[in-house]
């Protein structure tokens, strides 16, 4: 099963930058990188989501919030 993701992405005029979801959905709109990254941190960590940043250069960023194995079984 494959780890769901929160993406960063910039507007088609890059003006601002847009949290979606995987499906496409946009879960919010932020005036920087910065703020849109620290918003989709928080809910990576709460989904235990993976992040991809999307630069405007094509470049992609990705990093696990999802925990593993042990840490679920330790906070059961």
């Amino acid at each position: 099963m494959a780890t769901a993701a929160i993406h960063i992405v910039p507007d088609d005029s890059f003006d601002d930058w847009v949290m979606r979801d995987d499906e496409g959905h946009a879960l919010g709109h932020f005036a920087t990188r910065e703020s849109a990254e620290r918003a989709a941190k928080a809910l990576a960590r709460q989904r235990e989501a993976d992040l991809v940043i999307h630069l405007p250069d094509g470049r992609t960023s990705r990093k696990s919030f999802a925990r593993g194995l042990l840490a679920r079984w330790l906070s059961g």
